[in-house]
């Protein structure tokens, strides 16, 4: 069964977990106090230099729920927030 991490609205880069997981959904909109559009990459690994494994780009107030899913993230997954504000759910395994 998956679990769901929160990853709390804001504009700096997070790392929401650490260690291999599988990631299997993915619940994420854009919700600035003035709403502009935001883009983030989550990565396998704890830096933006790691390797992109998900990449999402959201207009004005919008929201996606991504999945089902199956990606595989060996180091953990690190959130690198490109621009805008973005609040996430992770559904992971």
């Amino acid at each position: 069964m998956a679990r769901s991490v929160v990853v709390a609205s804001g504009t700096a880069n997070v790392q929401a977990v650490t260690g291999p997981f599988t990631l299997v959904g993915v619940s994420v909109r854009e919700n600035a106090g003035t709403p502009a559009a935001a883009a983030l990459v989550m990565r396998d690994g704890t830096t933006t230099g790691d390797p992109a494994r998900v990449l999402v780009k959201l207009a004005a107030s919008e929201s996606k729920l991504l999945g089902p899913l199956s990606v595989e993230f060996a180091s953990g997954i690190f959130v690198h927030r490109e621009s805008g504000t973005s609040e996430l759910v992770l559904y992971l395994e």
